[in-house]
């Protein structure tokens, strides 16, 4: 866990105390906010339960909750709490969005810890993960077969987590964010000494893009209302993934 960092020094020799700049290139203000936002979540919810908060970058996802207890105090060895994740490309979005996106981690933190099941095996948010989440101040919509996890402040919850959207706007102001990749340090390759080569610049090679992963066998797997997902043969043999929509269960393509 990333701690908060204080902005002034005490010169001990002088007596003074000297200003330290912000650099604005680290993470501890954006951390220590959403810290402090949790336990906001946490007075209205008592049943809200400790979490350890991470910021990283993740392009796939604005936030994340660990099923497993992943974390503890640095002098326990047992795991005691989950591990509540904020991407670091998701700090650009603004304090609003990080607000809401905490608030929605906060409801599957709470299910977690009460043995509630809002999500199916395939990560389907369902129907009591919405009302989790509007009970936290949220609107709740479908997004596809991802089902009911497209959240937001409602104009309630707007009021009514004002100061802890402050709180979290504080901290974005002084903490860096994640940005796209930039290789301008590469600059181009040197041109060879004279007397080496043909005197012309190799260009900088491009970097490598990721390979592709393959589709790992998963199955189409489509349900009575039209909504398909994929997974693979065990997990329909096995799971028997639901739709929310139609409470019909998906069935293989092939």
């Amino acid at each position: 866990m990333v701690m908060s960092t204080s902005h002034t020094t005490t010169n001990t020799l002088a007596g003074e105390a000297t200003p330290v700049l912000a650099l604005g290139a680290d993470l501890s203000p954006a951390v220590a906010a959403i810290e402090k936002a949790y336990r906001l979540i946490q007075a209205a919810f008592p049943d809200a339960p400790d979490v350890t908060i991470v910021v990283k970058r993740d392009e796939r996802a604005w936030g994340h909750t660990t099923v497993a207890k992943v974390w503890s105090p640095a002098t326990h060895t047992q795991a005691d709490r989950f591990e509540l994740m904020i991407s670091g490309e998701n700090l650009r979005r603004g304090a609003e969005a990080v607000a809401a996106t905490l608030l929605h981690e906060a409801v599957h933190a709470r299910h977690l810890a009460a043995g509630v099941l809002d999500t199916d095996v395939n990560g389907r948010h369902n129907l009591l993960f919405k009302a989790g989440a509007e009970e936290h101040g949220l609107t709740c919509e479908q997004l596809t077969w991802h089902g009911w996890t497209k959240t937001a402040l409602s104009p309630e919850g707007a009021k009514r987590w004002r100061r802890l959207v402050k709180v979290i706007e504080a901290g974005l102001a002084k903490s860096a964010a994640a940005a796209a990749p930039n290789l301008d340090h590469l600059g181009k390759a040197p041109t060879p000494a004279e007397g080496e080569g043909d005197g012309t610049e190799a260009p900088t090679p491009a970097p490598a893009a990721p390979r592709k992963r393959g589709d790992r066998n998963l199955v189409k797997g489509v349900c009575a209302c039209g909504y398909s997902i994929r997974a693979s043969r065990g997990v329909f043999d096995k799971a028997r993934p639901r739709c929310e929509e139609c409470q019909e269960p998906f069935e293989p393509a092939s």
